[in-house]
């Protein structure tokens, strides 16, 4: 059976030459190799597929290696890329410049090869621990979905993709029926409860290019990528008619949620988005204030068939 492959590794270096035997010796070592004549010709690559670490000449024609730190840094989406720099100058001052910009390291050629696999080690180890902890930062503890900061950073970044792409991006925000109530009569074990059955829901309801997260309390919601007014006006639908069931001390309850959606306009923002979809799932509540919370006779599971389309 052939080995995994290795992390992939982008190679940026103006001359042929040593660009191509730094690449010749990565790939013996067990690496993937991407090559880049230019910083410019990288920072395209990078947003197309990023790789698991960069290694970078300092000084090249066509945007160097410091412009390459200074763009892939400047936001959330590529800054976790490690990047080494290399450099023929010796001078203190680019590798300074080059850390102050937030390279990851910096090396001085000719390049002292058991060094550089050392320091290419080290890095990858550290880029897979910070991706663990800022993962494990990014969950809810209570329901396992994505946490307030994890789920902005999903609508962030897809909130750009459709930027760039002009694809649809829908939100649709869900809140539990009289969870007060719930908290109250039954105890805070029972709203846990109820909100950990909500999460596994929507997760069932969501496809595998959607995210769920809690917003707080008893709002969760759900990005729908891809998904224009209509797709996310049947989801809503389908929301709408789930029933949790709550089990107490003297039989079981059925909770109904709440459901809002909105879909993003040009030039909106992320704060904009959520509180349209706020609206609208408070506009939903207050014309469903009179449904009935045991209603056992129409209840359906909240493990529904995941596969669907919008």
């Amino acid at each position: 059976m052939a080995a995994d492959p290795g992390p992939r590794i982008l190679v940026v270096e103006d001359d042929v030459d040593s660009r191509e035997a730094l690449a010749e010796l990565l790939v013996d070592h067990g690496y993937v190799v991407d090559t880049a004549g230019d910083g410019r010709e990288a920072e395209a690559m990078v947003e197309r597929d990023p790789p698991a670490l960069i290694i970078s000449d300092v000084q090249m024609a066509g945007g160097d290696g410091l412009s390459v730190v200074r763009h892939l840094k400047a936001g959330p989406e590529h800054a976790s890329i490690p990047i080494i720099l290399v450099s023929g100058l010796g001078a203190p001052a680019g590798e300074v410049a080059g850390l102050d910009l937030g390279a990851d390291d910096y090396l001085a050629k000719p390049l002292n090869i058991s060094v550089l696999l050392a320091r290419i080690r080290a890095h990858l180890r550290r880029a897979v621990q910070h991706r663990d902890l800022d993962r494990r930062s990014l969950v809810d503890a209570l329901t396992g979905v994505l946490n307030r900061r994890g789920i902005v950073a999903v609508l962030q970044r897809e909130r750009e993709r459709s930027a760039r792409s002009g694809a649809s991006l829908s939100l649709a925000l869900v809140d539990v029926d009289r969870f007060k109530r719930i908290n109250d009569v039954h105890g805070h074990a029972a709203g846990d409860s109820v909100l950990r059955d909500v999460a596994r829901a929507l997760v069932v309801n969501a496809r595998i290019a959607d995210d769920v997260g809690r917003l707080g309390g008893d709002e969760l919601v759900m990005v729908l990528v891809d998904t224009e007014v209509a797709g996310a006006a049947r989801l809503a639908a389908r929301l709408r008619s789930l029933r949790v069931v709550v089990t107490t001390a003297v039989g079981e309850e059925l909770v109904g949620l709440s459901c809002g959606t909105a879909t993003l306009r040009a030039g909106e923002t992320v704060d904009a988005l959520v509180a349209r979809a706020d609206e609208a799932m408070y506009a939903d509540k207050r014309g469903r204030a009179s449904r009935e919370l045991v209603a056992a006779e129409t209840a359906s599971p909240p493990g529904v068939p995941a596969a669907h389309s919008r």
